[in-house]
């Protein structure tokens, strides 16, 4: 049995698969299976794949012959995989040589469900910076303030498999942030490694740089609200505390008014508005979001205020970016402040 199975959902991916299929290959831990899931790539992906299996063994090909997005692919992945532990990689992205030999060798000696380690993202201009979230947990020794960069961990595959924790399909973005959201609720055994071996890749044409379509505005905000209603559950049944429940409801907020600004579409844009709205009036510490509302986002906070949703959908549809957003934030601020003395 291979100590660490890593899955890589491939798709057009010809102009940096190598990379990343060099930063696997060179690993120090040396029993690990390479689970590549060719998702229906039109450009020649599965050339280079099939290059690497020929020198290395522990490279396995699965070739979709139609295109089902990153967590079908996932899925596929996981049900294939006979490793102790999963790990998940893009196939934009690397890891250092001794990524999975540090993570697996620190599982071994409690047999922890997840473990996880620093991410280091390389942007598009060439700048550098190391994740704030692992200092956060460490601080803490809180997992649940691990609620992204799922990719920068190994699981335990019995502890998926015995919870049934797996991607949720025919969503276009998002399926990962609630595949974390429940791993981490059912996860008993969780550590977290300060020291980065994962490499995130920001390219110009990143997931996470692009302009967003509307159907993956609303698979998100689907996928978020799925997370929102886990949160009140969780809270209500004692199992986060108020300051980790506030944490992360303030990071769904700010991810919906973050998405305003990655679309051009008015519908898109009213439907984070939607979501916005929808999330305070559920939130179960209203008034203490309303608060980081008013401290953070006036201009919002306003509108919501004296009740004029309408206005507010018709401000944000106004600007076109979040710089012009966080300027008119500020001179929201200013004017309060004015009004206020």
């Amino acid at each position: 049995m291979p100590k660490v199975s890593i899955i890589i959902p491939v798709y057009n991916a010809k102009d940096y698969l190598k990379r990343c299929l060099d930063s696997v290959s060179n690993q120090t831990l040396k029993d690990i299976e390479i689970i590549c899931i060719n998702d229906a790539s039109t450009d020649n992906s599965i050339e280079i794949l099939k290059q690497y299996k020929r020198k290395d063994a522990r490279v396995k090909i699965i070739d979709c012959k139609e295109n089902g997005g990153e967590s079908v692919a996932r899925n596929i992945g996981l049900d294939n995989a006979t490793g102790m532990y999963i790990a998940f990689l893009d196939n934009d992205d690397t890891v250092d040589m001794d990524f999975y030999e540090k993570l697996f060798k620190k599982a071994m000696e409690r047999s922890y469900d997840i473990i996880k380690a620093n991410v280091r993202t390389i942007n598009y201009d060439g700048n550098v910076t190391e994740s704030l979230l692992n200092p956060k947990i460490s601080a803490t020794n809180n997992k649940w303030y691990f609620h992204y960069e799922w990719w920068s961990a190994i699981y335990n595959a019995e502890f998926l498999k015995k919870n049934d924790i797996r991607l949720l399909e025919g969503f276009q973005l998002g399926g990962d942030s609630l595949f974390l959201n429940e791993a981490i609720h059912k996860c008993q055994r969780f550590y977290c490694i300060n020291d980065t071996y994962y490499n995130y890749f920001r390219r110009r044409e990143s997931g996470d740089s692009l302009e967003l379509s509307s159907i993956k505005i609303s698979s998100s905000l689907n996928i978020f609200t799925k997370i929102f209603n886990n949160l009140n559950f969780y809270y209500k049944n004692n199992e986060i505390n108020s300051e980790v429940y506030l944490y992360l409801c303030k990071n769904y907020i700010d991810l919906s008014i973050f998405y305003i600004f990655r679309t051009k579409s008015q519908k898109a844009k009213e439907n984070c508005i939607d979501y916005l709205m929808a999330t305070i009036s559920n939130c179960l510490l209203k008034d203490m979001i309303l608060i980081y509302l008013q401290t953070n986002f006036s201009c919002i906070y306003y509108y919501i205020k004296y009740n004029n949703i309408s206005g507010l959908k018709t401000f944000v549809c106004k600007l076109d970016t979040l710089e012009a957003f966080y300027k008119a934030n500020i001179l929201y601020r200013l004017r309060f402040n004015v009004i206020r003395k």
